[in-house]
């Protein structure tokens, strides 16, 4: 059953059924859910879905062949002699309103780079003659499909009408996937596998936390073991720059010099990797503070890629052989740390979904973690999340604890220090989030500026 995505299935749909051309870019990180949202957007309108593989084109063009002949239903042995010849078929025959897409296109592109001008073709002869075919191509490679929106070099640049780029799932529609569990497992899962379906599908509901765990992470006959080779972009796994760079993240060496110095690497060439590591979505970049002065660090983007090199990698020798329960227990520990800083993630995502829904008193910019190796307290800050409001004039800040103990007075004490060295603001308003619940001193205070909300309300329960 097909869950959520409905604010994006609401701009694909109102794309598709409007009376222009529409050449949509949809884009998005491997295993996002990219291909189960188009499907799900077009099902009842008149489309042709093409799957390009990694393969040549002899191999696309044989299966798109099939696929063109059954929906025109022409005979099963057609054959079409080149892509430009079966594209040119296929847009002079199909339907005004009709929906093509190309699924992968960056696949289609390396074994034919032709097609990306053949498409260049079709929307300029589209838009001289009035013609309101729907075009969508879709491809995980994000550099590659951001590369033809905004490269004025590329012949599609400028010729797009929509992008839609897809991200993890929002909070709520995450949590309705683990429908069944109790609120401590959805935060769990939630901490290690992020809002991401392909990886929360594979829960079974009959199962404790522990025995999904252990059968999904721990198992050498489960999929996931094989992890990096079907969610990081193709060839990052079987490159040894990347996986040493995200192998050195995921053990906290999060700061260029960390990093560096961790894989006695020349930084400036470092850098070159990170940046092309961002623009395929495996990282990304966030800012940090020490004093008044910015500087960044770097986080992999995907919360079960952190999880499997910091959790599962270093005990991968053990799980291929069958210690499946042995490389578990020996990793009890560095799971309960994962959930601990994981369960910081989760609740910015629900606090970003009440706040782009308008549920806060104040609507707020992005909320980021905070962290200060020094400041004017003379001590490290850091601070869960954190965000100002758009007109500059109120602050919010975060504190989560998945802890077994209640949040206290003294913490929210702490946060409060902690935040004073931001000044100027007329409210600031805190919002601390427990999984085991508030001691009485804090629930005595009678303040509308301090939020406190236990994991039962946060899952709605």
């Amino acid at each position: 059953m097909f869950i959520g995505r409905e604010k994006e299935i609401k701009i694909l749909q109102e794309k598709m059924r409007n009376d222009q051309l529409e050449v949509g870019i949809v884009y998005g990180q491997r295993r996002i859910g990219k291909t189960s949202l188009i499907n799900e957007a077009i099902k009842d309108y008149d489309h042709v879905y093409l799957l390009s593989r990694d393969t040549s084109v002899q191999d696309n063009l044989n299966d798109f062949s099939v696929t063109v002949a059954q929906y025109f239903n022409l005979p099963s042995f057609t054959r079409f002699h080149s892509l430009d010849e079966l594209f040119d078929h296929l847009f002079k025959e199909i339907k005004e309103q009709a929906i093509v897409v190309i699924d992968e296109l960056p696949f289609l592109a390396k074994a034919y780079p032709g097609i990306i001008s053949y498409f260049q073709g079709l929307i300029d002869e589209c838009n001289r003659n009035d013609r309101t075919i729907k075009l969508l191509l879709s491809g995980s490679d994000s550099s590659f499909m951001v590369d033809l929106l905004f490269n004025r070099a590329k012949p599609l640049y400028q010729r797009a009408t929509f992008q839609l780029h897809v991200g993890p799932m929002i909070f709520s529609d995450a949590v309705k996937m683990l429908d069944g569990f109790n609120n401590e497992d959805k935060a769990k899962y939630l901490s290690i596998f992020g809002n991401r379906p392909y990886y929360l599908e594979k829960l079974r509901k009959e199962k404790s936390f522990e025995e999904n765990i252990k059968d999904i992470c721990f198992d050498n006959a489960s999929i996931m073991i094989d992890a990096p080779n079907l969610t990081l972009p193709i060839g990052y796994s079987s490159n040894s720059s990347f996986v040493s760079i995200i192998r050195a993240i995921s053990n906290r060496k999060h700061k260029i010099q960390d990093i560096a110095d961790a894989l006695q690497i020349d930084d400036k060439v470092l850098s070159t990797y990170l940046k092309r590591m961002q623009d395929a979505e495996a990282i990304e970049k966030r800012d940090v503070f020490n004093g008044n002065k910015k500087s960044v660090y770097y986080e992999i983007i995907d919360p079960f890629i952190r999880f499997y090199y910091a959790v599962i990698y270093p005990y991968l020798p053990e799980i291929e052989k069958g210690y499946k329960e042995e490389a578990f227990n020996s990793s009890k520990d560095r799971i309960e740390h994962i959930i601990e800083h994981g369960f910081e993630d989760v609740v910015n995502s629900y606090i970003h979904e009440e706040n782009i829904n308008h549920r806060l008193a104040i609507v707020y910019q992005d909320i980021k973690k905070y962290a200060a190796d020094n400041s004017k307290l003379h001590r490290s800050i850091e601070i869960d999340g954190l965000s100002e409001s758009f007109d500059h004039k109120h602050l919010l800040v975060v504190e989560a604890k998945f802890r077994d103990k209640d949040i206290s007075l003294e913490i929210l004490e702490h946060l409060q220090e902690s935040s004073s060295i931001f000044e100027g603001y007329d409210t600031k308003t805190y919002y601390l989030i427990s999984k085991k619940g508030f001691s009485d001193n804090i629930r005595q205070i009678q303040d509308e500026h301090v939020k406190l909300i236990t994991l039962d309300q946060m899952m709605g329960s």
